[in-house]
């Protein structure tokens, strides 16, 4: 049975609402609020989605089990599957719940690494290892909702930063100010220092809209090197084809032609 959520997040998506605004409004919808899990979303066989990564909205689960918890939380404690998301069950939840208008369909839980070519596979986008050498590369590739799979993750680009740095959101096993891997989903940087405006732009949005999140976790700063490193042969980004067509997205919004800071500033007004 589904569970409706008592918690309001700050931004709501709107299931089945393909569009690339509604794909980064829902993937904001756990952040904040949802643990790193190891398995997080997978079925007890580790196969496929279960059952909350094939529900409508931010399981109600989630949140109580975030909020039982404090910054000394470790994932490796050994924690059930429905009490949080890692980085696959984050991003199948997103997209089945940007897909589909009802529960317990087929879900999109798969191994990390496969994400981003699998998604081109199913014609809704391009996928490629060329991303260019360096972070500030002048014509950064990096647009808002590319998906990024390396070895062993999967992230979502918000877009690129005038200074090449890139906002992220993620599920991620990240230190707490207690010095615990916890994390969870959140939105962190890839940059070159703290400085940098993808970093800015994470700590001021987590500590405005989530604060009991930003007192236990600082926001992560991911090296650019490691978070774009396409060493494995499956890994690589994939791109949304914006037409509309083969059942993928469309960008109504012009989102693609926006910056990081536009875009957060147009999802939180």
């Amino acid at each position: 049975m589904a569970i409706e959520s008592v918690y309001q997040p700050p931004l709501r998506g709107i299931p089945g609402r393909r569009t690339l605004k509604n794909f980064l409004a829902t993937a904001m919808m756990p952040v904040g609020t949802t643990l790193y899990v190891y398995g997080g979303g997978w079925d007890q066989n580790d196969a496929c989605a279960n059952e909350q990564a094939r529900t409508l909205g931010v399981s109600e689960e989630w949140v109580r089990f975030f909020r039982s918890q404090n910054m000394d939380y470790s994932f490796r404690d050994g924690v059930s599957s429905r009490s949080g998301l890692d980085c696959s069950g984050f991003l199948g939840w997103t997209l089945y719940n940007v897909i589909n208008t009802e529960n317990l369909k087929e879900g999109f839980v798969m191994k990390s690494t496969l994400m981003a070519k699998k998604l081109s596979e199913k014609g809704w986008g391009t996928w490629t290892q060329d991303i260019g050498a360096a972070q500030n590369h002048e014509h950064s590739m990096f647009l808002p909702g590319d998906v990024f799979s390396i070895s062993g993750h999967v992230w979502i680009s918000l877009g690129t930063c005038k200074d090449g740095s890139i906002p992220v959101l993620h599920s991620t096993a990240a230190l707490s100010r207690s010095g615990h891997p916890g994390g969870g989903v959140e939105l962190s940087a890839l940059g070159v220092d703290e400085h940098c405006d993808a970093y800015r732009l994470s700590d001021a949005y987590m500590s405005r809209y989530y604060p009991q999140w930003y007192a236990r976790y600082p926001v992560a700063l991911k090296d650019y090197t490691q978070y774009t490193s396409t060493e494995n042969e499956k890994a690589g980004k994939f791109s949304w084809d914006l037409t509309g067509k083969n059942g993928c997205l469309c960008d109504p919004d012009s989102y693609c032609g926006m910056t990081p800071e536009e875009i957060l500033e147009d999802l939180f007004r």
